[in-house]
């Protein structure tokens, strides 16, 4: 029951919004921040981010601070990295040829 509290004083706060470690602003329907919200220590969940309309995965991590406090961190990522296109070897080409 706190724990819903929490879930719920969180969601009208935020507004479904969550920063990321680069200070990124993302967004997340409600149903998406709940299942985020409850996500355990060092899990990872994809979920579609409003804002950017893609399809991200969202880590989330707790810091530890030297005065006993911790900070939950969220990491979001890319799922499907851009790969750069294999370019052509023309370094072994001009040697060949001469």
């Amino acid at each position: 029951m706190i724990i819903n509290a929490a879930f719920s004083l969180s969601l009208f706060v935020s507004g479904g919004h969550v920063i990321d470690t680069k200070l990124g602003l993302h967004h997340y329907s409600d149903e998406d921040y709940k299942e985020i919200f409850f996500l355990k220590n060092n899990k990872s969940i994809s979920k579609e981010c409003i804002r950017h309309t893609k399809l991200e995965n969202i880590k989330k991590l707790h810091r530890s601070r030297p005065d006993g406090t911790q900070d939950t961190i969220y990491k979001v990522s890319d799922p499907y990295p851009i790969q750069d296109t294999q370019q052509q070897d023309t370094f072994n080409i001009q040697r060949n040829n001469e």
